[in-house]
């Protein structure tokens, strides 16, 4: 019997599949699904021996079609949009790719936060208007990076990579992270705080926390009001964790003095959100203050060919009867 893998995306990442059919081998049937609802593949999916999936959802519903399956890959790191408790219970390990875009995604963290800190859209946005722009005081007052305090909340891998980055800019990093074992502080010399203690003494936050019932909507209306006044949020997680509307009252009193989101609970917005709106506008109130990227922060060349050798590899080792590795549903 042939070997079928379906690779469902809600675009084409790669018309000609090269690197994922180099890796699978000639015996291996890869079947390419554009959808975004994979519920009306139902006869695709009953055959498949492996599942490879990239923002798409697949509930319970899907699942229980896999009759075959030995394996479902997500490629990247979070693995909100597949019920693992589902796949589970029909014995199908879920596996995601958590190395690929590390560094990538602590960059592109440390980029917003260092962009806003030094005001760049907002000098940016004076200087396009006009030369009566031209003025190193035309943002506002600003505070000097070295020295300040940045709390992370979720030290898994990415965060920790922006922990290491962050202190080489003089800033004191501390976290919260109940999952982490104790001593992590100590080897990477960070501070362990609460939740609560963290949000008080942080002039920056950044969430690189996963998606679960614990954290989605985490960054609501009490989360702020715990912050300290004027702090700067970065969000390179996951787009639910943060309340848009709680984020957008926060701002608009100031106690956000400003913001950077590479995700939102919904993308592309569709109805965008009061905030993204506003920004979108030109609103006075939020002009130089927010910067929104297209849940862009784990992508280049590299990092996009790491991902899909990765996810392949782990395709091919399952069928060959090696052992799951990266399994999230154990």
């Amino acid at each position: 019997m042939p070997i079928h893998v379906v690779y469902i995306s809600p675009k084409h990442m790669d018309p000609t599949y090269a690197i994922e059919r180099a890796g699978l081998g000639p015996e291996v049937e890869l079947r390419e699904w554009r959808a975004t609802d994979p519920s009306a593949l139902a006869e695709e999916l009953q055959d498949a021996d492996a599942v490879m999936t990239w923002r798409v959802r697949l509930n319970e519903e899907v699942i229980s079609r896999l009759h075959r399956c030995r394996v479902i890959i997500r490629f990247g790191v979070g693995f909100d949009l597949v019920d693992i408790d589902a796949a589970r219970w029909h014995g199908i390990p879920v596996c995601n790719v958590p190395d690929y875009c590390t560094n990538d995604v602590a960059d592109h963290a440390m980029g917003l936060l260092l962009a806003l800190n030094r005001a760049i859209p907002a000098f940016t946005e004076n200087v396009r208007s006009g030369n009566e722009g031209w003025s190193w005081a035309g943002a506002g007052k600003l505070r000097r990076l070295t020295g300040s305090t940045l709390g992370i909340v979720g030290l898994g891998r990415i965060g920790t990579a922006v922990a290491l980055r962050a202190k080489a800019f003089g800033l004191n990093v501390a976290f919260h992270d109940p999952y982490v074992p104790d001593g992590t502080e100590r080897a990477l010399g960070l501070t362990r705080l609460s939740l609560d203690d963290l949000l008080g003494s942080a002039d920056f936050l950044s969430l690189h926390t996963p998606l679960t019932e614990e954290t989605r909507g985490m960054a609501g209306s009490d989360f702020f009001a715990k912050a300290k006044q004027g702090v700067t949020l970065i969000n390179t997680s996951r787009g639910p964790v943060v309340d848009l509307d709680a984020l957008e009252s926060a701002m608009r009193k100031g106690h956000v003095g400003a913001a950077a989101l590479d995700v939102l609970p919904v993308e592309p917005p569709d109805p965008a959100p009061g905030l993204i709106q506003a920004w979108r506008d030109e609103e006075a109130w939020v002009r130089g203050r927010l910067i929104v990227t297209p849940h862009a922060a784990f992508y280049n060349e590299e990092s996009d060919r790491d991902m899909r050798v990765k996810a392949t590899q782990a395709v091919r080792d399952v069928l060959d009867g090696l052992p799951v590795r990266n399994q999230v549903n154990l």
